[in-house]
């Protein structure tokens, strides 16, 4: 044989294996998937890190947040009825809430200082309250310091058979205000709600606060907006106060507002 054809040949042949492998072998192999969810986990933890800081919670001003229509838009979970109350059927995931609404709710605090009071259906159960937890202390948000009572519906207005949007409104109402006579030192609330408290002001009774001038109301849909959140500061800075005198007035327009509505709905068939 020939030189040339005994290099040929040589080179062709393969080194042998000593069972030692090479270099990288020890690496997992590539998981597209995985790399995916950790450059967006980076990626948050960079957004998370450019983040005004907040202050420090100021316990004298305090948001009573609802959740469904409020961080978590109508539709992206399913609901169902249990024991009269619509809740979820299922724990929701983070992909599942308004991420522009959780970027508002967290500009509301770092202006305000604000604590959060959970006033929302989601207070019920412990798995939701925990759900809406993680989900806050996710977007750097401080985790809900309370919950309001749970208060059962307005017999009277069970008995004359008022829509039930007035009747789950002065519930939340009267559970508010329960809460907030246990709680005297503080000194500027704010209801953030998809519920139009002009419909608990308009049945309302003594020990019960006016409602509607301390709410923000929230399209369901679309949850907190920027225009939302610069309202619920501007009421936690600068509290608005109806006068002894005014409040015939209020619980009136409320009423107003409220038969207004109803006719509304009467006349679209939603009733």
């Amino acid at each position: 044989m020939s030189e040339p054809s005994r290099k040929r040949k040589a080179e062709a042949e393969p080194a042998e294996d000593l069972g030692l492998g090479g270099l990288y072998d020890f690496l997992p192999p590539p998981d597209p998937e995985n790399d995916k969810a950790t450059a967006a986990k980076a990626r948050k933890a960079e957004q998370l890190s450019t983040r005004p800081k907040l202050p420090p919670v100021d316990r004298s001003r305090v948001i009573f947040l609802d959740v469904d229509g409020v961080l978590l838009p109508a539709g992206s979970v399913e609901m169902i009825f249990i024991d009269g109350v619509m809740l979820p059927v299922r724990a929701a995931k983070e992909a599942d809430f308004n991420r522009t609404a959780l970027s508002n709710l967290r500009a509301i605090v770092q202006q305000t200082g604000a604590s959060i009071v959970l006033s929302s259906e989601w207070r019920r159960k412990e798995e939701m309250r925990d759900n809406i937890r993680r989900t806050l202390q996710a977007q750097d948000i401080p985790g809900i310091q309370d919950s309001t009572p749970i208060f059962q519906p307005s017999a009277e207005l069970v008995k004359q058979r008022l829509d039930q949007a007035i009747i789950w409104a002065e519930r939340r109402a009267r559970e508010i205000g329960s809460w907030l006579k246990q709680h005297k030192d503080v000194k500027a609330w704010v209801a953030i709600d998809d519920i139009d408290f002009s419909w608990a002001d308009s049945v309302k009774v003594s020990g019960t606060p006016l409602m509607k001038h301390r709410s923000v109301l929230t399209n369901p849909k679309y949850c907190i907006t920027e225009k939302d959140a610069e309202e619920a500061v501007r009421i936690l800075l600068n509290p608005p106060v109806i006068a002894p005198g005014e409040e015939a007035d209020a619980i009136a327009a409320a009423r107003y507002l409220t038969e207004e509505a109803l006719a509304k709905c009467a006349g679209a068939g939603l009733m």
